[in-house]
């Protein structure tokens, strides 16, 4: 949700190089950023000592701007021009990419704000090329993400999956199921009661699964970073919210519908509201 930032600050100073501090799984999503000078990590890990280390190195250069969205003093610590932070903020509205850009508004005035973004590498896109290669059909592929299982309240269940893909067999020519390890296991309970055709991709890198994404015609999964890289490559996406709000969350564009649950609890998502979802998208 930063990159519309970047994306903004790229048209603004077309000859600029940045320099990026990120967290240990920002670094996958922002190592093949075209205008990237270096990435810096932010040890989340090691609060007393990682910050320290982490100004010890970006006090070698003095920038020419520093655009910080996320904390509240880092920026006044470093040698700089000017400084951006949320300290002078005017957001644009609720979404929380609105938000964000609200530290460079004064930068960016009134022009739209720009969309996500994501940058797959040539391997990463071989490597979706490859996976996709089992389907006879690749023209309506759906990717699903079912959800980690240390998050419940999160989580849609398998047998609702289940449910919607049965009714749905005629909508999509095959299915791509991406996650992290702690979705494997509700994966393969869906993946082995499903007629349509599939791959099973959970554990695969952000920027594979970017890749993947940018070939499926939908993407149904919990409120997540993968609904996030979903939008960043303009492929639809229907997300299910749990305790945060939508309006804040959602995935930014304008081609992502969001379903809540009754009581904060993703689980409540009847299949009947996820089905009329697919259908508004399928029909399009």
């Amino acid at each position: 949700m930063t990159t519309p930032v970047l994306r903004s600050l790229q048209d603004k100073y077309p000859d600029a190089l940045f320099d990026i501090v990120v967290d240990k799984r920002g670094t996958g999503l922002y190592k093949n950023y075209p205008r990237l000078n270096k990435l810096y990590l932010k040890d989340k890990d090691r609060p007393l000592r990682g910050v320290p280390d982490l100004l010890f190195q970006l006090w070698k250069t003095r920038y020419d701007l520093i655009v910080d969205v996320r904390t509240d003093g880092l920026a006044y610590l470093l040698r700089a021009k000017k400084r951006y932070t949320k300290w002078s903020a005017k957001s644009y509205g609720t979404h929380a990419v609105e938000g964000l850009m609200g530290v460079i508004a004064s930068l960016h005035g009134d022009d739209p704000i720009p969309c996500a973004s994501v940058w797959p590498s040539g391997a990463d896109k071989n490597y979706a090329e490859k996976k996709l290669s089992v389907f006879n059909n690749k023209d309506r592929l759906l990717t699903l993400s079912i959800g980690d299982s240390r998050k419940p309240i999160k989580t849609w269940p398998a047998e609702k999956f289940i449910e919607l893909l049965e009714r749905h067999e005629n909508d999509f020519s095959g299915v791509i199921f991406l996650g992290n390890s702690h979705e494997a296991k509700e994966t393969e309970k869906v993946a082995n009661k499903i007629n349509l055709p599939h791959i099973n991709t959970v554990g695969n890198s952000l920027l594979e699964a970017a890749a993947l994404l940018e070939k499926s015609c939908l993407y149904i999964g919990p409120d997540s970073g993968l609904g996030h890289i979903a939008g960043a490559v303009k492929t639809p996406t229907i997300s299910f919210f749990s305790h945060v709000t939508p309006e804040q969350y959602r995935p930014w564009g304008n081609k992502s519908e969001s379903l809540s649950g009754a009581e904060n609890d993703a689980r409540n998502i009847s299949v009947d509201d996820v089905s009329a979802a697919v259908r508004r998208m399928v029909d399009e």
